[in-house]
């Protein structure tokens, strides 16, 4: 599918209106990728003109297409796609040169084939700053006094690895928070929100907060309701994108901290049907490898640094610096990667969903610390036919259930993605030690029927 850039002169107060453009049966239809409250953003640099800023618009583009395509839809096997797209960026001469490492880091993250090309951005002035807007709601940075820039998502892991970093700031010192708000997917705003309003008690004058607001309209400008992807596969390179764009008015930091389990991030799959492309590797070490390799060809010399990548989630959860700001604001994180599916939801005023990979890990996290009493949407632990559980759930108890060594889990992990051989060892016993986390808590808190099942006392 062939997906054409349009990019209008900005307005008022407004980013340049952007459409994502495609032929559907002979006919151009166009999508409105909005870009809302781009002053969030320009507050803090000033400038749409960096190379930072071509990334940042990139990575918008990237994600508002792997949304607009449907692999239902689009896709030639059921699930990847073959997307042919061109870039417009302020700084062609850079970008050029990145085309063949940007393919190979999109094919990763999506598993998708990405034909690129790039064309010089014809719109000069692609945003206007309010005319009428009071100097007094323009905020002020101390850019030498911040110390780190975080993601912050909403999630668990980004909440410890946030709590770590400013529990240890010198006074004085602050860290840059960067988020991202999608109006289709409401959930993380809000889970944003309710932490920030924690961290006001605890943290005080020790962050600044920078939310960029980016998603694909829910309908074609002629009308016609798109039908999503809604997978999210590429929201990390457009977090990382917004946090690049920040970080070039940061001079005493080049690196971008994302905290995410190492056992996430390596997603090492349940069953080998789910290897290669349908194994998501939002977090994958070897997608932060290609991407750095990409970025430093056009001259971003960014470090993406997951100060987790070893860790389970358990061992995050009880090793975190601030135990007590932790146990009043993780009832308030959400990691569910399901959010908002209710249909089959036994509770659906619950959060979570309580039986994806994401919320099983977060389980059996919590339990470590005896935390393990949020509401979810299904319980496994009082699952009893197995017979009727979600193809998610069989799959993890036959992964579970199956005994599997160092050297079998290694070859997976090669398979599913390129590892660097220094860490494998490393990887392999971080992949077992998860399977440990959620066997016991499941032989603490299970049903008798889970146990049996899986041959545990």
């Amino acid at each position: 599918m062939r997906i054409k850039i349009e990019v209008n002169p900005a307005k008022d107060g407004q980013f340049s209106e952007t459409f994502l453009c495609q032929e559907i049966d002979g006919v151009q239809k166009k999508a409105q990728l909005n870009i809302a409250h781009f002053h969030n953003l320009y507050d803090f640099t000033k400038e749409t003109s960096s190379v930072g800023f071509d990334f940042f618009l990139i990575a918008a583009i990237v994600y508002g297409t792997d949304d607009l395509l449907s692999r239902e839809l689009y896709s030639y096997n059921g699930w990847t796609r073959e997307i042919e797209i061109e870039f417009p960026v302020k700084n062609i001469d850079y970008w050029k040169l990145a085309i063949t490492e940007l393919e190979e880091t999109l094919g990763f993250l999506t598993g998708d084939v990405w034909s690129i090309t790039f064309r010089q951005m014809e719109v000069e002035v692609l945003y206007l700053p309010r005319k009428n807007r009071r100097k007094s709601n323009i905020p002020k940075y101390n850019y030498p006094n911040i110390e780190f820039v975080s993601l912050f998502s909403g999630g668990l892991d980004s909440l410890i690895g946030v709590i770590n970093k400013l529990n240890s700031l010198d006074n004085g010192k602050i860290g840059l928070l960067v988020s991202h708000f999608d109006p289709t997917y409401t959930g993380p705003k809000k889970d944003q929100t309710l932490i920030l309003e924690e961290f006001e008690k605890s943290f005080d004058n020790k962050y600044k907060h920078i939310r960029a607001t980016v998603g694909l309209s829910q309908r074609y400008i002629n009308g016609d309701k798109i039908t999503k992807d809604a997978n999210q596969r590429s929201r990390s390179i457009l977090f990382i994108g917004i946090a690049a764009y920040l970080l070039n008015k940061v001079p005493t930091s080049n690196t971008i901290l994302i905290p995410e389990n190492g056992t996430i991030s390596l997603n090492h799959p349940l069953t080998k049907s789910r290897t290669s492309s349908l194994s998501t590797r939002t977090t994958h070490p070897y997608f932060f490898r290609k991407l750095q390799e990409s970025l430093e060809i056009v001259n971003l010399n960014i470090s993406l640094i997951n100060p987790f990548k070893l860790d389970t989630k358990g061992k995050m959860v009880v090793d975190c610096d601030n135990t007590t700001i932790l146990q009043k604001t993780y009832p308030l994180s959400v990691s569910c990667g399901k959010r908002g599916h209710k249909v089959h939801w036994e509770n659906r005023n619950a959060k979570q969903c309580g039986i994806c990979m994401p919320c099983i890990y977060r389980r059996a996290a919590l339990h470590k610390n005896n935390w393990d009493t949020d509401t979810y949407g299904n319980d496994l632990l009082t699952l009893t036919d197995m017979n009727k559980a979600k193809p998610d759930v069989k799959a993890l108890f036959d992964y579970l259930g199956t005994s599997i060594s160092l050297k079998e889990i290694k070859r997976n992990l090669l398979v599913n993605g390129s590892i660097e051989i220094s860490n494998l060892d490393a990887y392999a016993n971080l992949v077992h030690n998860s399977r440990v986390e959620i066997l016991n808590w499941i032989r603490d808190k299970g049903n008798d029927q889970l146990k049996k099942i899986l041959k545990i006392q």
